[in-house]
């Protein structure tokens, strides 16, 4: 695992960059280099944008008191393809456009399913604090007074020997 992760990471570069370079010969540099700014700032409205509208429709999904797994899946998905198109090169903007659309997001969405789904267990719960134990919360009587004395000291002169005094302040380590 650790290998194919050691060579993900470095051919992973070495691909963009040489596709970064075949584009730059075919289109220039400076085309090149807008086409990788064009999508880095398309990338940051898309994940503005559509991670908005996906929070929504998950909670809206929660709202509805039904599993929002569709939902999740697609939020997450569309996070990462807007993640793809903000890294700058060709490859990946390829990758985070083809999770961005609905029709290959479905594609990928049932592929993981059917490689992960034996993997995880799905527990649910429920809890209810309904209108009838809101209600006696509510209703129930409750103390908060408490006994004590209180002891106006402004407008008293200090010298003064009538006027109460305050208990001196416990301070740490005097107990």
């Amino acid at each position: 695992m650790w290998i194919l992760l050691v060579a993900l990471l470095i051919v992973w570069p070495i691909a963009e960059i040489y596709v970064m370079v075949l584009v730059s010969q075919s289109i220039g540099f400076f085309w090149m280099l807008a086409l990788i700014f064009a999508s880095a700032v398309s990338g940051m409205l898309v994940l503005r944008h559509r991670g908005r509208a996906h929070w929504q429709r998950f909670r809206g999904a929660v709202d509805e008191r039904r599993p929002p797994t569709r939902e999740a899946f697609d939020g997450a998905m569309i996070t990462a393809g807007a993640a793809l198109l903000i890294i700058p090169g060709f490859i990946s903007s390829t990758l985070g456009l083809l999770l961005l659309f609905p029709p290959t997001r479905a594609l990928v969405r049932i592929a993981a399913f059917a490689l992960f789904a034996g993997r995880f267990t799905v527990v649910t719960t429920s809890a209810g604090w309904g209108a009838g134990q809101y209600g006696k919360y509510r209703s129930g009587r409750r103390e908060f007074d408490l006994e004590g004395e209180a002891v106006d000291v402004t407008g008293r002169p200090d010298d003064d020997e009538d006027s109460p005094q305050l208990p001196p302040a416990d301070r740490p380590g005097e107990r």
